[in-house]
């Protein structure tokens, strides 16, 4: 911690000093959940977000980061706990000792249905008696309406790897998957490539969900949020977005594909 506030007394007083790096016992823990491409690819700790993290960071000198694996509802318990300094999911509630940063990017959350069924989904309330798969503490990350509106489905399932909402999805054995829009289309890319695949429809009835990251330190946040902003402006963060690390966008419409 002595650490942190030394950079960002330095930050601040405009002093034109070299970063040092940390000594190894003072390393920045990531909490990341490990299924969520291509946002987190765990294989090489990369991704969109992983990438914004680690950028808005070297803009201020610090590369020290170590990216460790676990479900959200573990990285908010070790956040909360201070077992980790940063977790880029967190359902809690921010304050006193939970810090969040400017968001990194937006997820767009969408309900999906086989196109075939018909399915008119136009709001939340449109699930009601279908039975539906979403993903892991999809009721506490997503509009309250969806929540209350979960004891009026036939049947409601959360699943911790997102690819086995595709595989249920075309098999037919779940009329609507919800999930983030990006991941749906990137784990459909894969599942074509050894698998049929049906015609589909995505329903936008979620709003935007900007998201930040979260600290156990009020310093490290103001000094990623500065690094963002920096990187904002130079333009590094728009080429970041503009990889999608797969073919996941190659679509012939915006709300159906084939």
């Amino acid at each position: 911690m002595k650490y942190f506030i030394a950079i960002y007394l330095i930050l601040h007083s405009g002093l034109a000093l070299s970063l040092t790096a940390p000594m190894p016992s003072e390393r920045i823990t990531v909490a990341v959940s490990p299924s969520v491409p291509p946002y987190v690819f765990s294989h090489d700790d990369s991704g969109l977000q992983l990438q914004i993290l680690k950028s808005a960071f070297k803009n201020q000198g610090i590369t020290n980061l170590d990216i460790v694996y676990m479900s959200n509802k573990r990285a908010g318990q070790s956040l909360e706990k201070k077992n980790v300094d940063i977790a880029m999911n967190y359902a809690g509630v921010t304050g006193s000792t939970i810090y969040s940063s400017k968001s990194l990017l937006a997820y767009q959350n969408v309900a999906v249905s086989l196109k075939k069924n018909n399915f008119k989904i136009n709001s939340v309330y449109d699930l009601s008696g279908k039975s539906v798969v979403a993903f892991q503490h999809a009721t506490e990350f997503l509009p309250a309406p969806f929540k209350s509106l979960t004891t009026k489905l036939r049947s409601y399932e959360e699943v911790v790897y997102q690819a086995a909402q595709v595989d249920h999805l075309m098999k037919e054995w779940v009329d609507v998957v919800v999930l983030e829009k990006r991941v749906f289309l990137y784990y459909l890319q894969q599942y074509k490539k050894t698998h049929p695949i049906q015609a589909i429809t995505i329903h936008p009835i979620f709003p935007a969900a900007p998201r930040p990251a979260y600290f156990s330190s009020k310093v490290l946040q103001e000094i990623f949020d500065m690094g963002l902003t920096h990187i904002i402006e130079s333009g590094e963060y728009s080429k970041i977005m503009a990889f999608d690390g797969s073919d996941y966008a190659q679509v012939t419409a915006p709300n159906s594909i084939k």
